[in-house]
């Protein structure tokens, strides 16, 4: 292994990330078994990393845990319904020390974690304060919730000027009321408002977990807002079904992603703001990869797929100004802001047929359906056209289209315009053929 190979490697990866979340708002909502001891001090460190680099954080978090515990000693039992706190005028007095007592906490690990950021000579500004207004969550099926809440309104205005002057925003789970009272919060859920108040570019939940799991305990890496609805769905009163459901009504209502990892996992809430595959579940609105017509910005990032496979003879070698000429016969898979593969479709006067030209996959994701994704798209696109048939030359790729539905023909099947730069390049490549009568 190569330490510095790998360092200008990784650096590569997160620059266009890091330049693209500067100056943007995170909404972070961390559960309460996170903010004490070893994982506390990570995340603080990693805040103030974030800070150092320009992104504008608002930090939501927890207390259950620390609740429970103050209830359990002072001698009560912690009492719920529907995964929501029963909050008696006894509860309500041990969540506000708690609260209390931990929002300090998070103040004193922010400021420790000092040296290991680059700012190292003017701490982190925290600014906490009444930012959300809330009213009782009432009386559900019978059971009177007492002193616990939801959101009424938000400050909005207020966060944003302690963001301003590059403040990290601490929300603890608790409201008011217009009449003093004070209001047990749902976390979830105002971090869920928040961002979509402030207009986050992300809302991103640190839990226990590797983000979300399916039914047989596997991750599920990236979910539309769809996908994430269903799942919940399958155990609608699971606390996972309740993260999702906020998590969705994020992206539904302006976030850009909903983003839920393991905040255990040292450097997690990094890795999955800087690298291409993170490190939990991403949720956002719509499906997360799509096909669309390429246009002249995208050109770098489709030299940069074909020129391996053109050094490699797979491809003919294409110029800069030939991609910008044709570009409007290409189309690429876009996947979260990343090209991740390409594609042509030629047409020839005259004639029925079409081409596929210049497929090609980034490596990253070539057992991804990538390829096939790009090929449904341009049978599509040819079949607007009125086109009948779709042929593909290849020297080295062949059986891939053969077991696409693709057959071998003879070059004289060739339009008469392409079969002339056949005979006259050399590179004998083969013929396959595609009737688009079919479904690829």
């Amino acid at each position: 292994m190569n330490p510095t190979r790998n360092f200008v490697s990784d650096f590569r990866e997160a620059a266009p990330y890091i330049h693209y979340l500067r100056g943007k708002t995170l909404v972070v909502g961390t559960v309460s078994g996170l903010l004490a001891g070893e994982p506390l001090k990570r995340l603080a460190a990693d805040f103030n990393l974030l800070a150092s680099l320009g992104v504008r954080l608002v930090w939501v978090h927890g207390a259950r845990c620390q609740i429970d515990q103050v209830i359990t000693e002072h001698g009560g039992t912690p009492q719920y319904y529907r995964h929501r706190r029963i909050t008696d005028d006894t509860t309500l007095t041990h969540a506000k020390y708690a609260v209390g007592a931990l929002r300090y906490d998070i103040e004193a690990a922010l400021c420790s974690s000092l040296p290991q950021s680059p700012r190292r000579s003017k701490p982190l500004t925290v600014a906490a304060g009444n930012f959300l207004s809330a009213r009782p969550l009432g009386v559900i099926d019978g059971i009177d919730m007492g002193y616990s809440g939801v959101i009424r309104k938000i400050d909005t205005e207020a966060v944003l000027n302690r963001l301003d002057q590059q403040a990290l925003v601490l929300i603890s789970p608790m409201g008011y009321s217009l009449s003093g009272k004070t209001f047990s919060l749902d976390m979830y859920e105002a971090a869920a408002a928040l961002a979509v108040a402030l207009k986050a570019e992300k809302l991103i939940y640190l839990v226990g977990q590797d983000g979300i799991l399916d039914s047989e305990g596997r991750l599920k890496t990236n979910l539309s807002a769809q996908e994430a609805t269903d799942l919940a769905q399958q155990q609608p009163d699971s606390p996972q079904s309740r993260l999702l459901r906020h998590a969705v009504h994020a992206v539904e209502n302006g976030v850009t992603r909903s983003q839920i990892l393991n905040g255990y996992q040292d450097g997690g809430l990094l890795q999955e703001l800087f690298t291409r595959n993170g490190s939990g579940t991403s949720i956002a609105r719509n499906a997360f990869a799509k096909v669309r017509q390429a246009d002249s910005l995208d050109i770098p990032d489709i030299m940069a797929l074909i020129r391996p496979l053109e050094e490699q003879g797979i491809l003919v070698r294409r110029s800069q100004a030939y991609l910008e000429t044709h570009i409007h016969t290409f189309c690429v898979l876009e996947h979260d802001r990343h090209i991740y593969g390409c594609a042509a479709l030629k047409t020839f006067a005259g004639h029925n047929s079409g081409e596929i030209a210049c497929l090609a996959v980034s490596p990253d994701t070539r057992d991804g359906g990538c390829g096939e994704r790009l090929l449904e798209h341009l049978c599509q696109a040819a079949r607007r056209q009125g086109l009948t048939r779709l042929f593909a030359l290849s020297t080295h790729t062949g059986e891939w289209f053969v077991e696409r539905g693709f057959q071998p023909a003879a070059p004289e099947t060739l339009p008469p315009e392409r079969y002339q730069e056949y005979t006259a390049n050399g590179r004998n490549s083969k013929v396959f053929v595609y009737p688009l009568g079919e479904t690829v």
